[in-house]
């Protein structure tokens, strides 16, 4: 019998279906067996899985996969979000001199509207970056 057969509980007399349970030591994983799940007597032992992928049916799936996307042929690497070369290259509006941002929106202040933080703006312009300051308490970044 297997994880839920059908089968006919030898201890309430009920129809089931097979429940697998694991055998426990602890948090160690000892065995399985199966269960009634209205009782939760013993039902046996799981078979094993005829079915047991191996090494050539993975393989061949893996040629299937390579051939239907490819290949592995295709190596040239991917342009990835950390890479941070494209990030030079968008003209977001979180990033323009005319937005304003505070906690609700950010709003245009050439355009007069509210916009989302990551649009494409056609008049974009680089937002200057912020004056250093010098790490005193008293200083409100006027230097």
């Amino acid at each position: 019998m297997k994880h839920g057969d059908q089968f006919t509980c030898a201890s309430c007399g009920r129809t089931a279906f097979a429940k697998l349970e694991k055998i426990l030591d602890g948090w160690e994983v000892k065995g399985e067996h199966l269960v009634c799940p209205f009782c939760g007597a013993e039902a046996g032992l799981p078979d094993a899985a005829p079915d047991a992928p191996d090494a050539a049916k993975a393989s061949a799936a893996r040629k299937a996969l390579d051939d239907l996307f490819g290949g592995p042929s295709n190596t040239e690497p991917r342009p990835s979000i950390l890479d941070g070369a494209e990030a030079e290259e968008r003209r977001f509006c979180r990033d323009c001199a005319h937005s304003i941002v505070n906690v609700f929106a950010v709003v245009c202040t050439r355009r007069h509207c509210e916009v989302q933080p990551m649009d494409d703006c056609p008049d974009f312009e680089k937002r200057p970056e912020p004056k250093k300051s010098s790490g005193s308490p008293l200083d409100f970044g006027n230097q």
